[in-house]
């Protein structure tokens, strides 16, 4: 018991700490500018390579906490610690016309990386399991620079610039359990509290010389802190117990919340040494939608060696507001991912060969956002791929490799090309193993 207290104490003291670098996670997206920011392929890394599956996961050596019913699947002596980073590089193209009108193929690239998440779970009893985390929601990164064009405000003013900025993102900090009241069974529930900041930066600056118009700085940022609750459903059907062949029905429901939140807002003025504030609001307050969420999938389990898995998720955002209102040229649609995994060990027991040990893992997902811009909506298309380590004691190092395409150059959008490496680490032990004294 005196371990168990100590094994809790610390990893509690490690996700307390890791609040602090919560944002640690960048991203460069100018769609992150639009509602709640880029909301990127969600779990840790041996379901991101994958495809993202999780629906119909349950893993007795791992945390799967976006079905929180897998929680119940964990041996009644175990403990796991999940600890992840995350980092990559994404690639931006757009077509943009030069003087002449003609179409100009312009690309820049920016990298990304940091803390991802970290999570505990372990059981309370043989029907009751446990789990609770840190993990990111959306992020909001980017940095838009342009030049004026018109000709009269060029002739009469000079050459203006525009700057946009954006940083910040929403966390997720969740306590889940899982229960099985009948053979086959589990159902479980995740209490999450959402927090975070978005901060925009838009500014006009004017020539250094011979302009007597004052540049102007908008500062806007979005403070999000509420709770949410998802419930989920898991259901094993055994097909031979001799082959060890099943099938996992998974499903989960997010119900529709509306977050509060508080606006702060601060715009100035800039001319030589002299600036003033031009409007300041402390707190204003209003909420943002988080729509219902509606995910499930199925997976079958061969003989410990082969795992596949297909699921579809959808989530209706058209009708949302967000805090502050919308872009004349943004809206919002419903967003439905598709999704599909397969792992393959050859031998996990095998005392001779590691290889045969090691889990390989393929997947792929299609995403329509939902973000469109222009009438046009945001679509994603990603394949995956990782590998899990094993160590001592069910022990894992899982890395995961996502390349993915985000949008397109037609209709004047942009165009991310991006690749994100995942690389998770899950500690897995033993807890109440009375010990043996000769």
């Amino acid at each position: 018991m005196q371990n168990f207290k100590k094994t809790l104490l610390t990893s509690a003291l490690i996700i307390v700490s890791i609040f602090a670098q919560a944002q640690s996670i960048n991203t460069y997206s100018p769609y992150t500018r639009y509602g709640v920011g880029q909301i990127s392929t969600r779990g840790f890394a041996g379901t991101k390579a994958m495809g993202g599956v999780s629906q119909a996961v349950r893993n007795s050596f791992g945390i799967n906490y976006l079905n929180p019913a897998s929680y119940s699947a964990q041996d009644t002596m175990s403990f796991i610690l999940d600890f992840g980073f995350e980092t990559g590089a994404t690639k931006y193209q757009q077509f943009i016309p030069d003087e002449n009108g003609v179409l100009r193929n312009e690309s820049v690239k920016n990298g990304f990386g940091g803390i991802h998440h970290i999570a505990i779970a372990f059981p309370i009893t043989r029907w009751w399991g446990s789990s609770l985390g840190l993990v990111p929601y959306s992020q909001v990164g980017y940095q838009i620079k342009r030049y004026e064009t018109d000709l009269i405000i060029l002739s009469t003013i000079g050459r203006v610039k525009y700057y946009n900025k954006g940083s910040g993102g929403i966390n997720q900090a969740f306590f889940g359990n899982a229960f099985k009241p009948i053979k086959n069974l589990s159902l479980g529930f995740n209490l999450s509290y959402f927090f975070g900041s978005l901060d925009y930066t838009n500014s006009v600056i004017y020539p250094s010389t011979g302009s007597a118009y004052a540049n102007t700085v908008e500062k806007n940022s979005v403070i999000i802190k509420d709770l949410t609750l998802s419930l989920g459903a898991q259901y094993t059907l055994f097909l031979n117990e001799k082959d060890r062949s099943l099938l996992i029905f998974g499903a989960t429901i997010d119900n529709e919340s509306k977050i509060n939140a508080k606006q702060k807002y601060l715009a100035r003025w800039e001319l030589g040494n002299y600036s003033d504030t031009i409007s300041f609001k402390d707190t204003s307050y209003g909420h943002v939608t988080f729509p219902k969420n509606l995910s499930f999938g199925v997976s079958y389990s061969l003989k410990n060696k082969l795992f596949t898995s297909i699921e579809f998720s959808t989530q209706d955002w058209s009708n949302t507001r967000f805090f502050g209102g919308n872009n004349a040229n943004i809206s919002y649609a419903r967003s439905n991912s598709y999704r599909f995994g397969l792992e393959y060990t050859p031998n996990r027991y095998d005392l001779k060969s590691y290889l045969k040990r090691i889990s390989y893992r393929f997947g792929s997902h299609l995403t329509n956002t939902y973000l469109k811009v222009n009438n046009h909506q945001i679509n994603e298309l990603a394949l995956s791929a990782g590998m899990g380590f094993p160590f001592k004691n069910n022990t894992k190092f899982n890395v995961a490799f996502e390349w993915g395409k985000r949008g397109t150059t037609n209709y004047g959008l942009i165009q991310e090309n991006y690749g994100v490496l995942s690389l998770s680490f899950t500690f897995y032990d033993f807890w109440f193993i009375k010990r043996k004294f000769n």
